[in-house]
């Protein structure tokens, strides 16, 4: 067996650099960083409106969602029709994850009726940590570790605002949940490309 020497082991992290460097491109050039943007921005209106607005933050939410749902399916058909992304296995991963989304989603529902929480903090707070819970989840199984680490980080985020700061809830999650993954997207856009 031959020992690894100096230039050996040189050869080997220029190596797992570039396949570094490829994996940042391939994530910049999917639609992930759109997706990010997209749903940075909603959660940052979505939570600053709720802060101001919370009689009528269960119109609110849902508007924002069906926007959300609408920007995402055209960034998804925009980027599955560019002949460059296009493959038969990324068709199948993206419906894949939109089919987890789906029943991820029902079954919130179903959760949200069981235990019927007794305010919009609580569902905010069980809608935001199922999202991240979903973002870890899709991180694991696609090997974007930025997701699992946004998805931990927006959690921690999302607790620490639940249980320290209940008044300003709203408003934290605006800035520190929706203001991390509007970043995320825009960091992965201007920097891995």
């Amino acid at each position: 067996m031959d020992k690894l020497n100096g230039e050996n082991a040189q050869e080997s992290l220029a190596a797992i650099e570039n396949i570094m460097k490829q994996t940042r491109k391939a994530i910049a050039s999917s639609h992930a960083n759109s997706l990010l943007i997209l749903w940075g921005v909603i959660w940052v209106v979505n939570n600053t409106v709720l802060q101001f607005y919370p009689d009528y933050a269960h119109y609110i939410s849902w508007g924002f969602v069906a926007v959300g749902m609408f920007g995402t399916f055209l960034i998804h058909h925009i980027s599955h029709t560019e002949p460059s992304i296009r493959s038969e296995s990324r068709l199948r991963i993206g419906r894949r994850i939109l089919c987890s989304w789906i029943l991820l989603y029902a079954y919130v529902f179903i959760w949200l009726a069981m235990l019927a929480p007794f305010n919009g903090l609580q569902i905010n707070a069980v809608c935001s940590t199922a999202a991240m819970f979903a973002y870890i989840l899709i991180g694991l199984w696609v090997g974007s570790y930025f997701m699992v680490w946004l998805g931990l980080a927006v959690t921690a985020m999302t607790l620490i605002g639940f249980y320290f700061i209940p008044h300003y809830y709203c408003l934290w999650m605006a800035f520190t949940g929706g203001g991390t993954i509007l970043c995320t997207g825009l960091y992965i856009r201007l920097r891995w490309r």
